[in-house]
């Protein structure tokens, strides 16, 4: 039998179920609008690492571009990197994001 913590409404519709994976955040970087990398623990065992974007520029979000990011976990330690990349012209730029990462 799984242990954990269900609340149900007066209808019967579950609103939490806490015997399922919930996420659980580590961190976040600012990127700056810049590249770049950041070392992060490795998750739990049975555990897996996420990340999540948001824009913290209120500029034109047509126009900034947001960074490619990657997690490559490693043996002992996981890397967080990302990177701009956009087509040249006149007008775009790098929009200054946060990177919150964490597990599920």
């Amino acid at each position: 039998m799984t242990a954990g913590l269900k609340v149900y409404d007066p209808s019967g519709l579950a609103l939490l179920d806490m015997t399922s994976s919930i996420s659980q955040m580590m961190g976040y970087v600012d990127t700056g609008a810049a590249n770049g990398s950041l070392s992060i623990t490795l998750a739990p065992t049975g555990k897996t690492l996420f990340y999540a974007i948001t824009e913290l520029s209120a500029q034109n979000k047509y126009l900034g571009k947001r960074p490619g990011v990657t997690l490559a976990v490693g043996a002992s330690a996981a890397t967080l990197s990302w990177q701009y990349s956009y087509a040249g012209g006149w007008g775009f730029y790098s929009l200054n994001c946060r990177i919150h990462y964490g597990y599920y």
